[in-house]
């Protein structure tokens, strides 16, 4: 009972802060927002989602070339499939990322790629989108003291946020090509993951022995990366162009609601809604995104109802629309999962030829019950469980 009252809280209670934060929001300028969306141009907001289905695509190839230069052949579909379905969860479950790379895990295990590789993929993505994401805020706050020389607050709340993305950025960064340090903080994540499982789920914890298989697995993926430099210019790409169609989408929200503004504003907007992002309690920073942009814009000289239009605009086909297709197409990736595995030689339970540990049956588990612990166990240790 004290576990789903957790559970039940935990996805309540950031619903309740997230709503609180949208109808302080929007109330007092809901009249004015209403007269902008009724003055709204529908072409701009078809491009405006375009942009969005633009985004995903980008994620989707980047995750695709990371897993061809892990050796680690999935076809795209499954694997946009599988982007699209990870990445929405982590935006509406408030778990720090755990659900999405779970859900990944989860589904990428299935198509044969090993626990190890699926760490050092997201651990890739994550460090060039960060990077990528300082050089476009950094990028955005130059051309802004250019246009205004100015040593007023834009310009120090531009310095922070090129420095706490930036920051965030270079330990990732760090972490991954040192190994002293790798070595050390993976066994501190290992402690952290072993209590959070076990709190949530009082499952066992995770064995050491399997731990080790782990890290095995991603050392030799990221000496693998070292190795295939070829495929980063690539990646970068991918990366620039996921973030440049992310802006876009707000860029034409605006356009529909009739402003047009410059690049260095719609960065410096833009890079303060995503930094709001990050709070772990709100799912995907719902509301704080919201109240972050029409923030900064207002003190633009941006019309606040036109602000909080064009925020919500990017908010529903950002995160709402590929919320509602990501449904269907979890249970599209369920089936032809489940499938799969029916079709399968392999019994379940067992540790597949790419290493990964499969779970018990591929038609009874599912993502939303499937923890870190469930990756690295293998069948000779599901008997001490149902005894403990």
């Amino acid at each position: 009972m004290f576990k789903s009252l957790r559970k039940q809280l935990s996805v309540i209670i950031p619903v309740i802060l997230a709503s609180a934060i949208l109808v302080w929001l929007i109330y007092p300028n809901y009249d004015s927002m209403v007269e902008v969306l009724r003055n709204s141009q529908p072409v701009w907001l078809a491009v405006s989602l375009a942009c969005a289905a633009g985004s995903y695509i980008f994620m989707s190839l980047m995750l695709w070339d990371v897993l061809r230069l892990l050796k680690n052949r999935v076809d795209f579909i499954p694997t946009a499939a599988i982007t699209l379905v990870s990445t929405v969860i982590n935006y509406f479950v408030s778990s720090a990322g755990v659900s999405g790379f779970a859900t990944r895990v989860f589904y990428l295990g299935r198509y044969g790629v090993p626990y190890g590789s699926c760490v050092t993929s997201s651990v890739v993505i994550t460090v060039l989108i960060y990077v990528s994401l300082a050089a476009i805020v950094a990028g955005g706050s130059l051309l802004q003291f250019i246009q205004a020389p100015s040593f007023g607050r834009s310009f120090w709340e531009s310095v922070l946020g090129v420095a706490a993305v930036l920051s965030f950025a270079s330990v990732l960064t760090v972490l991954f090509f040192n190994d002293r340090l790798r070595f050390r903080w993976c066994r501190k994540i290992y402690m952290l993951v072993n209590i959070f499982v076990y709190f949530f789920s009082r499952r066992r914890f995770i064995p050491y022995e399997k731990f080790k298989i782990f890290e095995e697995q991603l050392d030799n993926g990221i000496a693998m990366v070292h190795a295939r430099t070829e495929y980063l210019p690539r990646l970068v790409i991918y990366v620039f162009a996921d973030w440049i169609c992310n802006m876009l989408v707000l860029y034409y929200a605006f356009r529909a609601v009739g402003v047009s503004m410059s690049i260095s504003s719609l960065i410096i907007g833009f890079a303060v809604g995503m930094i709001m992002t990050v709070i772990p309690i709100l799912p995907g920073g719902l509301g704080a995104m919201e109240a972050a942009m029409t923030a900064s814009f207002s003190r633009m000289g941006i019309d606040t109802a036109s602000a909080i239009t064009a925020s919500l605009i990017f908010r529903i086909f950002y995160y709402i629309v590929p919320g509602v297709i990501s449904i269907f197409v979890y249970w599209l990736l369920k089936s032809s999962v489940t499938a799969k595995n029916l079709s399968s030689a392999v019994p379940a339970g067992e540790m597949s030829a790419s290493g990964v540990m499969m779970c018990s049956s591929a038609a009874e588990k599912s993502p939303e019950k499937y923890t870190m612990s469930h990756v690295m166990r293998s069948d000779g240790k599901e008997e001490s469980d149902r005894k403990n």
